[in-house]
């Protein structure tokens, strides 16, 4: 019998981690708000639209490439076109940028400490288990994509 592929194991969806994330840093941006700088409401809006862009292009990689662009369903390839050329990781890179926009827009403590936040829970929860399961899955051929593409930018 064979084993059945069930993906990289990622159980928490990383849209739903990330707005959890960022739904915290904007109540406490709206109920305890600690200013470090000018809010830049316009700026931040256009790093919002960048990110959902490149989140967008990045799917749209996947989806041509035959791929389930759910962390928790297996991958069909390795998708090195589009912005995957540049980071192993565009879409939760997009998510990211989108957080930025939103620490630009409010100008406080709350959207950084967000940003750092989605960073870590990323790379530690979902971006390490991807790795794992891809390295197993593709074996050397996503050790050379790893070795050519950096994780991030």
């Amino acid at each position: 019998m064979t084993e059945v592929d069930h993906g990289p194991g990622v159980r928490l969806p990383p849209p739903v981690l990330v707005g959890g994330v960022l739904a915290l840093g904007w109540g406490a941006h709206l109920f305890f708000p600690v200013t470090l700088g000018p809010p830049m409401p316009n700026f931040g809006m256009l790093v919002v639209l960048l990110g959902i862009g490149l989140i967008g292009w990045a799917l749209l990689a996947l989806v041509k490439a035959g791929n389930d662009p759910r962390p928790d369903k297996p991958d069909a390839a390795i998708v090195t076109t589009g912005p995957f050329r540049f980071s192993r990781n565009p879409i939760y890179l997009g998510f990211l940028v989108v957080v930025l926009g939103f620490a630009l827009r409010w100008g406080d403590l709350w959207g950084w400490l967000a940003l750092l936040a989605c960073h870590l829970a990323l790379d530690r929860l979902v971006v390490v288990k991807e790795e794992a399961y891809l390295t197993t899955r593709f074996g050397a051929a996503y050790e050379g994509y790893r070795k050519r593409v950096r994780r991030w930018v």
